[in-house]
Order: C-alpha cells, then sequence, then structure tokens
C-alpha cells in the first residue's frame, strides 16, 4: 500500500509539466523544485552525519566502529530517519494528491484541455488525469493556445 502510493507520487510529479503558469496556480512545481534539492542534498547529508557520529563516538584512533555506535547510534539513527522521511513526505504527499477527485471548476478545465487535445475525458477524473492531459497539451499543442487555455484557469 505505502510503496505504490510512493511509486504513484513520483509518477505523478514525473507527469506534472514545470510550466511557469502553473506554477502559480498549483503547488506542484514548487514540491517537485524540493524533492529534486531533496534528492541531491539529503544523501551527502546522511554520510555526514554517519561520519560525525564515528569520529565523535572515537572513531579514528583505532577503535572499532562497532564499539563506537553503542552510545551514539540512537541520535544517529534518529537523524537519518528524519531526513530519509522528509523526502518520502513529498512523494506521499504527492501519491495522494494524484488520487484527489478535480473540484467542478477543474474538471471544466480538464474537460476543455481534452477536447482541445482531441481526447475523451475521463467519467471521474482525478488529478492524475489532468497531470496526464497536462502533459500532453504542453509537448503537443503550440505556445499560442497553450496560453489561451491557461487563461481560463
Amino acid at each position: 500500500m505505502w510503496c505504490a502510493l510512493l511509486r504513484r507520487g513520483s509518477k505523478y510529479l514525473a507527469l506534472w509539466p514545470d510550466h511557469p503558469i502553473l506554477g502559480a496556480v498549483f503547488p506542484e512545481n514548487r514540491v517537485k523544485y524540493a524533492l529534486c534539492w531533496g534528492r541531491r542534498l539529503i544523501p551527502p547529508f546522511i554520510a555526514f552525519i554517519l561520519l560525525w557520529n564515528f569520529v565523535q563516538g572515537g572513531g579514528l584512533q583505532g577503535v572499532s566502529f562497532i564499539y563506537t555506535q553503542k552510545v551514539n547510534w540512537p541520535s544517529a539513527l534518529l537523524c537519518v530517519l528524519t531526513l530519509l522521511i522528509i523526502v518520502l513526505h513529498g512523494y506521499y504527499w504527492a501519491g495522494r494528491r494524484a488520487a484527489l477527485p478535480l473540484n467542478p471548476k477543474l474538471q471544466l478545465f480538464y474537460t476543455e484541455l481534452c477536447s482541445a487535445l482531441g481526447k475523451t475525458p475521463a467519467p471521474v477524473p482525478t488529478m492524475l488525469d489532468l497531470a496526464k492531459a497536462l502533459h500532453s497539451a504542453v509537448n503537443t499543442l503550440s505556445p499560442e493556445r497553450l496560453q489561451e487555455i491557461f487563461n481560463k484557469l
């Protein structure tokens, strides 16, 4: 269940287009940007925490690694888990958001977007359906037509 939700969130954010007009209306662009930085910065922070824990526990002085971790491992584990949960929470949020049904205004926008693309809209559209439609619209429609459709948001 959790893995499917995280996978759906990852797929949803991968489909979501990085268009400036969409960034003003939807929070997905900001979440996508933060997760991109989180994927880059959190692994070095985790390595630093583990190395710092090793050095503070008496490492690099001939004492084994297992011995140094007896006192410090709970705090290091808590720091590492907190950093991992930050990134996982972004994908969890996106997975939950992908399953949300569209409100009436977005449903109208979704049907207009599908008609401009020549596709049939889903009977009960979700945010994931909107992301797929937006992704195909950004890739296929001309910038002028896209601007005209986005002005209706």
